[in-house]
């Protein structure tokens, strides 16, 4: 599905991300963990466009995204969340869903049909009670299930999901992560998501990828990830 190859993200003399390599398969959930500074959010922007890649390649289903603005690749199914959560406050619950069934998804749909869907999506994620609910009336574990199904409504085939835990309550972040393992397991979507949860994280990912200094230092499943060295030095310590 995805295909990163070599990438690399420079600011003038500064290398966020430097020469990263990986692949993400179809209906896989894939963390990306390590500690702050090390490139994380860079690598999701260079993947959805937000900073295109100084050198590398980034396909999705076998064509070039890399370089593409934002809207476009998202509508070609790569959609992602940000650390902060970035609801239309002053609009309902079902306001900002549907704008992700009509603006970032290719297909065209009706006001009726964008409705119906951004009513599914926010149904999906356990907020149907407050799909007349303004935003702002929300609390942030439930704005952070408004962009979940936002993201949703935009008919993903791949969701980047940036530190969606943080904030939250252990009960919260339980609740999300359900969330999260039935987007993979009912709907076949790919997930790709960073966290400092570590905890949580671990419980739900089928592999992880590990950076440090804008290296990937680490690719496995959780259970190696826990015991590797390298990661143990930059990132894990002794807490776990």
């Amino acid at each position: 599905m995805l295909e990163v190859s070599g990438v690399t993200k420079s600011f003038g003399g500064l290398v966020a991300v430097d020469d990263v390599s990986f692949s993400i398969g179809d209906a896989e959930i894939v963390g990306l963990i390590g500690p702050n500074g090390a490139g994380k959010t860079t690598l999701f922007n260079t993947i959805t466009g937000v900073d295109p890649p100084s050198d590398g390649s980034v396909t999705f289903d076998g064509a070039s995204i890399a370089g593409r603005k934002p809207n476009k690749i998202c509508r070609r199914g790569v959609v992602r969340t940000f650390q902060i959560v970035r609801t239309f406050d002053e609009s309902t619950v079902l306001e900002n869903v549907r704008t992700g069934a009509v603006f970032g998804s290719s297909r065209d749909r009706s006001t009726d049909e964008a409705t119906e869907h951004a009513r599914e999506a926010i149904e999906f994620v356990g907020l149907g009670a407050e799909a007349e609910t303004p935003a702002s009336e929300l609390t942030m574990a439930q704005r952070k299930h408004v962009e979940l199904a936002r993201a949703l409504a935009c008919d993903p085939e791949l969701l980047l999901l940036d530190e969606i835990g943080s904030g939250l309550t252990p009960t919260e972040i339980e609740e999300l992560t359900d969330t999260i393992e039935r987007i993979r397991d009912e709907r076949g979507i790919s997930v790709f998501w960073i966290e400092h949860v570590v905890d949580a994280i671990m419980g739900t990912t089928d592999r992880l990828l590990v950076l440090n200094e804008g290296s990937l230092i680490a690719e496995g499943e959780p259970a190696a990830i826990r015991e590797d060295e390298r990661v143990l030095e930059a990132y894990l310590g002794g807490a776990v």
